[in-house]
């Protein structure tokens, strides 16, 4: 996108209170009830599919190291701090990390690990993680390449 399609966004989100609102709630509680569906996996996994236990722990942690270090390396700008506006959402200036998306990166592996183990929880988790990446753009903190490569590094993390 570029600056006129975020700052076009951001007027749209900000036309009414209830759309902010909803964008700002849902950037907030996603992520957070995912982490809740990861701790309660990581638990019934530990007492029901021991097997499993550790790949739900290592293969999220992988994605999220090997994410953090392509941000840190390729030190990216984030859309607000490229256009110069103030996003919905999570404003921090100045970082150069965008790319990829960590929020993303780690929704995706924690949705598609939950998804090998239980379809129907997963799915419900994959929805939240596609939301989640849509927030993050939509909120002006990520470009779409951003989440779209944070999902494949998940996918790719998760096939290995």
């Amino acid at each position: 996108m570029n600056k006129e399609r975020y700052l076009n966004v951001l007027h749209w989100a900000e036309e009414k209170p209830i759309r902010k609102n909803i964008l700002i709630g849902l950037n907030k509680v996603l992520p957070v009830v995912l982490a809740i569906m990861y701790i309660l996996s990581l638990c019934m996994c530990f007492f029901v599919y021991p097997v499993y236990f550790i790949r739900l722990i290592i293969r999220p942690a992988a994605c999220f190291i090997l994410i953090t270090i392509i941000r840190n390396v390729v030190k990216a700008p984030r859309p607000y701090d490229t256009y110069e506006f103030v996003p919905l959402c999570g404003y921090h200036p100045g970082k150069n990390k965008s790319f990829p998306s960590r929020h993303t990166g780690s929704a995706a592996i924690i949705a598609l690990e939950i998804f090998h183990l239980w379809r129907f929880p997963g799915t419900i988790a994959l929805i939240m993680a596609i939301i989640i990446a849509i927030v993050r753009v939509v909120c002006g903190n990520h470009y779409i390449k951003d989440v779209i490569i944070a999902f494949l590094i998940a996918l790719l993390i998760n096939i290995l």
